[in-house]
């Protein structure tokens, strides 16, 4: 074989630039928003979509890829010799994972393996690299994978709880919507869905807090860290700048949490995701 090629969804939030330089493949997810239909990160950027969202009354809409979507970059690979380990959004949360399953079944080939990442955001994004970054083979790219799910945690606070609950995507955290006027949850993804850590009172001492679980998590460990925002970049580096103080990081990535997350998070998310290096 010729290598392997990873492929992942838009729901991972890669950036292009990182996507190209891990030789990583992105099939698009779809968002509807104020009656417009846009393909995720190819007509619609992060920036735009919150420009959007802050002025719309309706709520966005997301829809997985259809099978042929990857059916077609699938094939692409093994066209060129490559076997393929695709990695996407928890199937508890999105249909992708079944899509991309799909996609293999029609193909019925042996060299395509898809992963539940039982997780979002950047819980995808850094298993996609953790596993271009060991693609000598389709084994070793799997273990990569396997390692760093071991011990991967995501912490994030949204500024709004509206729409997770409108969209669905509330998980264990159900419980908290009719009492949320004034606390900020901290919610991570366990199992595949939403989960709450903590509830506090006002933002700042959230913020303050989930940087406080984090560094208790992490300890002395080196990690691969991304610290994601939904338009709340100010604090997103401040953020950014604790963590490179305190915690021996042999990575940092610091993006956008893009539309389809954000359909469902709302504008404001705040995130921290990381796997032991």
């Amino acid at each position: 074989m010729a290598g392997i090629q990873i492929v992942t969804d838009s729901a991972s939030d890669l950036t292009p630039k990182i996507a190209a330089q891990y030789g990583i493949r992105i099939v698009p997810l779809s968002v509807t928003l104020g009656g417009e239909h846009y393909t995720d990160g190819v007509d619609l950027t992060a920036e735009e979509f919150y420009q959007t969202l802050r002025t719309m009354d309706v709520l966005p809409r997301t829809s997985q890829p259809a099978p042929g979507s990857f059916v077609d970059v699938y094939r692409e690979a093994l066209d060129a010799g490559k076997q393929v380990l695709s990695i996407h959004i928890s199937s508890k949360l999105s249909g992708t994972y079944q899509a991309a399953c799909l996609a293999a079944e029609m193909l019925g080939s042996g060299d395509i393996k898809i992963i539940d990442s039982e997780s979002a955001s950047m819980g995808v994004g850094l298993l996609a690299i953790a596993a271009a970054r060991k693609s000598a083979s389709l084994t070793e790219a799997q273990e990569a994978v396997a390692r760093a799910k071991e011990t991967m945690g995501v912490l994030f606070t949204p500024d709004t709880f509206e729409y997770m609950v409108k969209n669905g995507r509330i998980g264990k955290a159900a419980s908290l919507a009719g009492s949320l006027l004034q606390i900020k949850p901290i919610l991570t993804i366990a199992g595949g869905t939403v989960d709450v850590v903590e509830k506090l009172r006002g933002r700042k001492r959230a913020l303050r807090r989930m940087l406080e679980i984090f560094r208790e998590r992490v300890g002395d460990n080196k990690v691969h860290v991304a610290v994601l925002h939904a338009d709340a970049e100010e604090e997103a580096r401040g953020m950014l700048e604790e963590i490179q103080q305190a915690v021996d990081c042999a990575e940092v990535y610091f993006a956008y949490v893009g539309p389809v997350i954000g359909s469902h998070a709302g504008p404001g998310v705040l995130g921290l995701v990381w796997h032991l290096a």
